[in-house]
């Protein structure tokens, strides 16, 4: 392996594996080694774009020598079958989110490639993002005081197309729609994000969760409305509201989950916002500022070239599988709630 490159084998070559393609392309310390997909009219493409070699068959990548890593955008359920597969050949592992959609399946893959002694990642996003990274060092200051609650919402309107088309209708499938491919809808789906910035914001566990969903307007399996309800270690009360059919959507409200403090508010926007009751280096108190940062985006080359970083210079990657399993192991509360009417605690 060239010292300064790592070189990636993309498996699953659907909607979002073309923006992280994007990022491994515009990554100073990685390139693409190898496409698959089991669909080979997904794969022409891409193969022709970025000139990279293209199979149907994903014993190809996990023995070529030229594959360093291992980037998997497939369906949930084969996130780690295939990782643990990836592992086994000696291929470092970065795994679209969320990780599993089981614990018993996450703590497989994070012990095999412990186990192999090969770097596994998440693709979240928080982690390298200046923005959040700001954010996270004003709360962890103790800025907005002590955090006694958090809100999440997640109000959106999928198509009907997305269900079995993404929002590109690149790849036509049902999986999506299906509880035991998906592992849920909209929380397992897009929620997940927030759940792990938030924790990567604030270092705050969550140690119970009572959650009430269904699926009411739309023709699929999975949850298309969920309410979550969530404490935290420190005390504070965390809730979360989302769909996946909400017309109008969150209408003119401020997009990016809601950390409340003592002493202030900061919402995890793209350019996060901050109130404070006590001026605080040039921010006045009782008004909204933008918060000052400078640094990369939280963008798929940022998460490509810090993941190749911790594989080149052996270090822990920034999105490690714990931090996977900790945002999964809500979501599997929260779903267990829901079956059982009752609140679930997390170990």
């Amino acid at each position: 392996m060239p010292k300064d490159t790592v070189r990636f084998g993309v498996i699953g070559c659907g909607e979002i594996a073309v923006q992280t393609c994007q990022g491994i392309a515009a990554a100073p310390n990685a390139e693409i080694a190898m496409l698959m997909d089991a669909r080979p009219e997904v794969l022409r493409d891409l193969g022709e774009f970025y000139g990279a070699p293209t199979t149907t068959n994903l014993d190809e990548v996990l023995a070529n020598p030229e594959v360093d890593a291992v980037y998997i955008a497939t369906p949930h359920y084969l996130h780690a079958p295939i990782g643990i597969r990836a592992a086994q050949a000696g291929k470092h592992v970065l795994v679209e989110k969320p990780i599993a959609t089981t614990l018993e399946d996450a703590d497989a893959l994070i012990a095999e490639c412990r186990k192999q002694g090969v770097k596994l990642g998440v693709a979240f996003l928080a982690q390298g993002d200046a923005a959040m990274n700001a954010a996270r060092d004003l709360i962890r200051a103790g800025v907005i005081g002590q955090i006694i609650a958090v809100r999440i919402m997640a109000l959106g309107d999928k198509p009907d197309t997305y269900w079995h088309g993404g929002y590109t209708q690149r790849v036509h499938t049902d999986w999506r729609t299906r509880k035991d491919q998906s592992g849920g809808g909209i929380l397992i789906m897009n929620v997940v994000h927030d759940l792990n910035t938030v924790r990567y914001v604030t270092g705050l566990e969550v140690k119970r969760v009572y959650a009430e969903y269904d699926t009411l307007a739309t023709p699929v399996e999975v949850e298309d409305v969920i309410g979550v309800v969530m404490r935290y270690t420190n005390g504070a009360i965390g809730v979360i509201q989302a769909g996946s059919r909400m017309r109008g959507r969150a209408h003119q409200d401020v997009p990016g989950p809601r950390i409340y403090g003592t002493k202030g508010q900061i919402i995890l926007a793209d350019k996060p916002l901050i109130y404070l009751v006590e001026p605080f280096e040039g921010m006045m108190p009782n008004t909204w500022a933008e918060i000052p940062f400078s640094g990369p985006a939280g963008d798929r080359a940022t998460m490509i070239t810090r993941f190749a970083e911790a594989i080149l210079n052996d270090t822990e990657p920034p999105v490690s599988g714990l931090d996977g399993r900790k945002a999964l192991e809500i979501i599997v509360a929260a779903y267990r709630s829901g079956e059982i009417g009752q609140p679930v605690e997390i170990a």
